[in-house]
């Protein structure tokens, strides 16, 4: 907007006694009774436009205790697709839904938290029930991050298996085995994930590489091959480390000294990914050996009906 920031206060608008209390006439309704200026909304990446939602839940519901989901962006764990707002309680009899709200019973009590002044059920609780519905590859990415703030792989271990619920149980534990929270992203997480199904050999993480300009982490690298992949996450380029165009030409100067120490540099997207034959090609072509033939069933290991416009909001 002519680079004027619309801050989230100033761009809802709230009306208790309905819509026509306010003039609202081209704003768009997010949920019920809230209304944001159509760009300041537009310009907010998909799962920012999320947050804004269970923000703006947790002002009109009564004594919300967020979940899944919507508890993940209170911990700033990863989310994917369009969620609902989830809600956990500890009353409900069974699970219902209600508009763009789902409150969730369980036989298995949370541990609840209070985060940003929001009740939320636990990071444990939060990432252990996103394993459970999440397909493996994006639940090794919320494990991943939830490691990397902090939680402990046996907690999670002992969550799972003393918790009486026994969905998605032999997945999440399949996720556990496959964690590792030296990925720094989701992609790494994802790429690494889909890697190990195409049936190649699985590379270091973070190696260093001591270079003319300096010492460089490289996110995979294979060593008997002489081969670095890169996982290129639009966070490499975005203003937070300079202006774009910079940015570009410092990580291709990055690429150019480690040429000189490694035979190849593979580099791929959040695409090449999400669509794993893609990958396999980018992988093939740099000569990464193979240890077995790819999963056949591949594309299970990052979609399902709950993730299924996962690909409109990925971000490293």
């Amino acid at each position: 907007m002519c680079g004027t920031v619309i801050h989230m206060h100033d761009a809802i608008q709230w009306s208790k006694r309905g819509a026509r209390s306010y003039d609202i006439a081209g704003h768009i309704k997010i949920r019920r009774g809230a209304y944001a200026h159509p760009e300041w909304w537009r310009g907010l990446p998909r799962y920012e436009q999320y947050r804004v939602r269970v923000e703006v839940a947790s002002l009109s519901l009564k004594n919300p205790i967020f979940a899944l989901e919507s508890a993940a962006v209170f911990h700033g764990l990863p989310v994917f697709g369009e969620p609902r707002i989830h809600l956990y309680s500890l009353h409900a009899q069974r699970t219902c839904t209600r508009g763009d709200v789902t409150v969730h019973a369980s036989c298995d009590p949370r541990e609840v938290v209070t985060r940003a002044g929001v009740s939320v059920t636990s990071l444990l609780d939060t990432t252990v029930d996103l394993l459970r519905v999440l397909p493996l590859a994006l639940g090794v990415a919320v494990l991943d991050a939830a490691l990397r703030l902090g939680l402990s792989l046996d907690a999670v271990k002992h969550r799972l298996r003393t918790q009486a619920s026994k969905r998605g149980r032999r997945q999440a534990l399949n996720a556990v085995d496959l964690a590792d929270p030296r990925s720094e992203s989701v992609l790494e997480s994802l790429s690494r994930v889909v890697i190990g199904a195409l049936g190649f050999r699985p590379p270091e993480l973070q190696v260093s590489f001591r270079l003319d300009e300096g010492t460089s982490r490289a996110d995979f690298f294979w060593r008997d091959v002489s081969v670095v992949g890169e996982a290129d996450g639009a966070v490499k380029y975005d203003a937070r480390f300079g202006p774009e165009v910079q940015a570009i030409r410092n990580e291709r100067k990055r690429e150019v000294a480690l040429l000189r120490v490694v035979r190849r540099v593979a580099r791929w997207e959040w695409m090449d990914v999400w669509h794993p034959d893609r990958l396999e090609r980018i992988l093939t072509a740099a000569g990464v050996p193979r240890d077995r033939p790819a999963d056949p069933h591949i594309d299970r290991l990052l979609r399902n009906k709950r993730t299924r416009h996962t690909i409109d909001q990925l971000h490293a």
